[in-house]
């Protein structure tokens, strides 16, 4: 009879455990919140800017809903390149400025949110030596933002100093190789952070006249930027890759990427870079036999 109880008892346990919910590791309302920042950040990269912005917004206040200031930090920096974007500069300094507040008087932690944001956009406006001087790195930040800051800096040396050497690119080489394995086993990781740095080492590269190397890293972002449809990104990839295939006399495969580069250029309606890739196009044409 003992046994038999035993044996009851043991299997009543067994069942209750099968039966009973997994624990909850983050909040039902955390996921939701980070799938539509995610979503945001993806309409952002392929230009949908009046969704990205509503998206943004939306994750902004399911954030604020239960007092998620890092998070917040992330949607404030959308909105503010959006409204730089944009031209509205009004717009701009008002989510510089609560991003400002809550990164010195709050959540110190997220630091690096603003400064990716103050790169940004002097990478856009091209302040080259301002950008250069402000791209520090360092051990505290994550992989990924040292990646970012180490792509800004290699983009400013190659700007400034053309062909020569920089000391990011073997950090930013170094940190791309564990960012390959991040981006296959961690579907919240972010392509676009590896195929501009790959992007940045493919220029510099270029420029010091080493077209082989140049183009491993070009070939690597085309087939990066058309997998996760980084579909902008894809342009310039294209162009870049042109520019290689011209260093090495491969006249037919320079044209075959101009028109590639000319065409997303065109859907985006890029009117600068359709005119540089158009003005490439008829110098090349004509030196076909």
């Amino acid at each position: 009879m003992k046994t038999k109880l035993l044996w009851a008892v043991l299997l009543f346990l067994a069942m209750s455990a099968c039966s009973r919910p997994s624990k909850v590791v983050q909040s039902p309302s955390k996921a939701a919140a980070d799938a539509t920042l995610l979503m945001a950040q993806n309409l952002e990269q392929k230009h949908r800017l009046l969704d990205s912005g509503q998206t943004y917004q939306s994750a902004l206040m399911q954030y604020r809903s239960f007092a998620d200031l890092r998070a917040e930090l992330y949607c404030l920096a959308g909105l503010a390149r959006l409204a730089h974007l944009a031209g509205n500069q009004d717009e701009y300094d008002s989510y510089y400025g609560r991003l400002q507040y809550l990164d010195t008087k709050a959540d110190q932690s997220g630091n690096y949110v603003r400064l990716l944001l103050d790169l940004y956009v002097l990478q856009q406006e091209q302040r080259y030596p301002e950008l250069q001087g402000l791209a520090r790195d360092s051990y505290d930040y994550p992989p990924s933002v040292r990646i970012q800051i180490l792509t800004h800096k290699l983009q400013a040396d190659s700007y400034l100093e053309p062909g020569l050497d920089s000391v990011s690119f073997a950090d930013l080489e170094r940190l791309c190789k564990s960012y390959r394995r991040t981006l296959k086993n961690d579907f919240s990781a972010d392509s676009s952070v590896l195929s501009s740095a790959l992007y940045a080492m493919g220029y510099h590269l270029y420029l010091k006249g080493e077209f082989y190397g140049a183009q491993r890293h070009l070939d690597e972002v085309v087939k990066l930027d058309a997998l996760y449809e980084n579909h902008s990104g894809l342009g310039y990839a294209h162009w870049l890759r042109a520019m290689i295939h011209e260093g090495n006399q491969d006249i037919r495969q320079a044209i075959t990427d101009y028109i590639c580069a000319k065409n997303v250029f065109t859907h985006f309606e890029n009117a600068q870079m359709i005119a540089k890739t158009d003005a490439a196009l008829k110098r090349l044409e004509g030196e076909q036999p």
